[in-house]
């Protein structure tokens, strides 16, 4: 009923790491099409490892395929919350790519600015007896920072 394996002859294999496919970038044909027309390309960076990476990936693509459209990086400044070096990092990175960078910061106040004007409308509906569901103060997938 139950068969016996040796398994002392098998070795573990590492996945094997390919440094040409390490830099590609994933495309529709939409997008393709777009930026053969050279069509404005905008990157929303926060100054972490992981925008900036996905950044100078995307702009060796579009050096690479020899795209001639505006480049220019988005920065959603979050305020008192927001890591002290994300601004300077945005622009060390906008001036490494020579790319325009955008900052912008939500009028009404930052994002724990919204975080408790939530709450507190929640607790006034609440005391009013005017809500069927309470809006979590923070922010979620689906109840973005500028909602």
């Amino acid at each position: 009923m139950f068969q016996t394996i040796d398994l002392s002859s098998l070795r573990p294999t590492r996945p094997t790491f390919d440094a040409a496919r390490a830099r590609d970038v994933a495309l529709t044909p939409e997008v393709s099409a777009l930026l053969a027309s050279d069509a404005v390309v905008a990157i929303g960076v926060s100054g972490g490892k992981d925008s900036v990476a996905c950044a100078l990936a995307v702009s060796r693509h579009l050096d690479a395929i020899g795209h001639n459209g505006p480049r220019i990086l988005v920065h959603s400044d979050l305020g008192r919350v927001e890591w002290k070096d994300s601004g300077p990092a945005c622009e060390r990175l906008a001036a490494h790519l020579g790319w325009e960078l955008l900052t912008v910061r939500r009028q009404a106040g930052d994002m724990l600015a919204r975080w408790e004007k939530r709450w507190t409308n929640n607790v006034e509906r609440y005391s009013n007896l005017s809500c069927v569901r309470l809006i979590l103060p923070w922010s979620t997938p689906a109840l973005r920072f500028y909602q």
